[in-house]
């Protein structure tokens, strides 16, 4: 399947805010099929335990799979770049086209979150009431209000540490929908400064880069700190789409996309862990690209698929896990003599768990959220403006009719 779009879909920069044209943006599949590596690399990170006691050969993966936490950085320059990808080019200064666009980004996290908060509920009385939370003190948020407060990602909210509650992946949230809020006052400086219609763009990237370098490079402690690096991190990819997509030089990319990472595991077998959010920016930037062999292996279908379900997987799999580990605490034998088979089983449970949760929760309660926003706060058109003909693209698309999914 050919990466490439066969029809001209965009002749606007979309990267250029000043443009009120609201045409479609092109695709840039490669970067859906992106987010299940990243998705894959916190997974792994999670089950590192269980899995060295599995296979003790695995350990000498382990300076890979004790970074997977950088799948987060990952997510977070995918979103801002795609974000800008999509939203970049329109006007979001209006009242009600920018909480039409943080309450679209709100239905994007809501539905899984609040289900996975809500399977956890068991795990985690289980933990205190039966098991007296293994010595350590009960968490403040063990409570309906610290419930609440994580199904609606808001627990992180004015605490100088990320709390990790209930679903522990859901702490990124709180940064995540923060950053989205922010991004409209990002438009603003665009429309002031005119980003988008520099001729110029490279200073951009190299901005980019030097952030990702430095948000991660920096040994300094402070409050906060978390949030701020999450909120730059998510600037990073802004910056870089803001730089536009590297449609020339395809010999560069297409090298990029397999030496970047390739010298991610140098990176961490030597220890240079602050080098390894500037190069996934790089690699987002070369993925970019329209060809290349990482962006055809990217745009398969089942690439696609997985980066489609990937949120779901991210935030599923420590529930799954959960029981998993009550599974294995009344039934030793498993642990004993069948560990290595409960290692595929539980991953082949996440895969399929998550691919469910997507195709028939999430993107359900998602769209229904959207319908539910236009009912209660409808457009109001002018008597002369037509109604947009373009059709929207199926999230269920490949190839040339897939857009990037935000």
């Amino acid at each position: 399947m050919s990466s490439e779009p066969t029809t001209q879909i965009e002749t606007v920069d979309v990267a250029d805010p000043t443009t009120h044209r609201h045409t479609r943006p092109d695709a840039i599949p490669a970067l859906t099929g992106l987010r299940i590596i990243g998705a894959a690399w916190v997974v792994l990170y999670h089950m590192q335990p269980t899995l060295y006691e599995a296979w003790s050969g695995l350990r000498a993966f382990e300076p890979i799979l004790a970074i997977g936490d950088y799948g987060v950085p990952l997510f977070f320059i995918l979103s801002g770049f795609i974000i800008w990808h999509n939203y970049g080019r329109r006007d979001l200064l209006a009242p009600r086209a920018t909480v039409r666009f943080v309450w679209r980004r709100f239905a994007r996290l809501w539905p899984v979150n609040v289900a996975m908060a809500a399977a956890s509920i068991p795990l985690i009385w289980w933990a205190v009431n039966s098991q007296g939370y293994w010595g350590a003190p009960v968490p403040w948020w063990y409570s309906v209000r610290g419930w609440l407060a994580s199904a609606f990602m808001v627990t992180s909210i004015g605490s100088a540490e990320p709390v990790f509650a209930w679903n522990q992946p859901s702490w990124t949230l709180t940064g995540e929908m923060l950053a989205y809020i922010v991004f409209p006052l990002l438009l603003i400086l665009a429309l002031v400064g005119r980003v988008g219609r520099a001729r110029h763009r490279w200073p951009w990237l190299i901005a980019a880069f030097a952030l990702a370098y430095f948000a991660k490079s920096a040994y300094a402690s402070y409050p906060f700190r978390w949030i701020v690096d999450l909120l730059v991190i998510f600037l990073v990819g802004v910056l870089i789409r803001v730089a536009g997509r590297p449609m020339r030089f395809p010999w560069l990319t297409s090298t990029l996309q397999i030496a970047v990472p390739v010298g991610i595991v140098l990176a961490a077998y030597l220890g240079r862990g602050d080098l390894i959010t500037l190069l996934l920016a790089i690699w987002v930037w070369a993925l970019a690209a329209p060809t290349g062999p990482a962006v055809w292996l990217f745009s398969s279908k089942p690439f696609q698929i997985a980066g489609l379900s990937s949120y779901s997987v991210y935030m599923s799999h420590w529930v799954v896990f959960g029981y998993g580990s009550l599974l294995l605490f009344y039934v030793p034998w498993i642990k004993e003599h069948a560990l290595p088979i409960y290692v595929v089983l539980i991953l082949c449970v996440v895969a399929a768990f998550s691919w469910a949760m997507w195709r028939f929760f999430e993107s359900p309660a998602r769209e229904l959220l959207n319908r539910i926003f236009e009912r209660l706060w409808p457009q109001r058109r002018r008597a002369e403006e037509p109604v947009a003909s373009t059709p929207a693209a199926s999230p269920l698309a490949f190839g040339p009719d897939a857009v990037a999914h935000d």
